[in-house]
């Protein structure tokens, strides 16, 4: 099942739910899902993101948010696209689709927005050359998704 137009990309991550990452109830936590979102946060970086930038940058983090659609247990696997949206001067926002592997049910909605800024002096920093390569093939118009983050 796809949720986005064929012509849009996205980044996936894969994840495993593990027996740790499960409540009394036997489900994923609010806090674990959140945890994802900034593990394939992660992992989209990972690639781009050199220590010289790091000197000088820092995101930070202005919204987050998640819709649950659906529990998760110990033993799942779980898809995570993460999109790009809202790409402006010193700005963006990662939208992600948490689906189970296999059946593509839709398990959880999440959305994040970033500012750029100096790390000494708190200045907006314009997404760079360092991380427009990264968000711009995986951008995508809000307005021609299936769900709303």
């Amino acid at each position: 099942m796809e949720y986005f137009a064929h012509s849009q990309k996205e980044f996936v991550y894969k994840y495993v739910v593990m027996l740790s990452d499960v409540d009394q109830f036997k489900h994923m936590s609010f806090a674990n899902h959140l945890k994802l979102m900034f593990l394939a946060t992660d992992a989209l970086f990972v690639s781009c993101l050199k220590g010289d930038f790091l000197e000088k940058n820092r995101f930070k983090l202005l919204d987050s948010r998640m819709q649950f659609k659906k529990q998760t247990t110990a033993g799942d696997q779980i898809l995570i696209k993460i999109n790009s949206s809202e790409i402006a001067t010193a700005r963006f926002s990662l939208i992600y689709t948490f689906i189970m592997e296999g059946s593509g049910d839709l398990v959880n909605l999440g959305r994040q927005t970033y500012e750029i800024i100096s790390r000494n002096g708190g200045f907006k920093r314009v997404v760079s050359e360092v991380i427009g390569p990264v968000l711009n093939p995986i951008q995508v118009d809000e307005n021609h998704l299936l769900y709303k983050y």
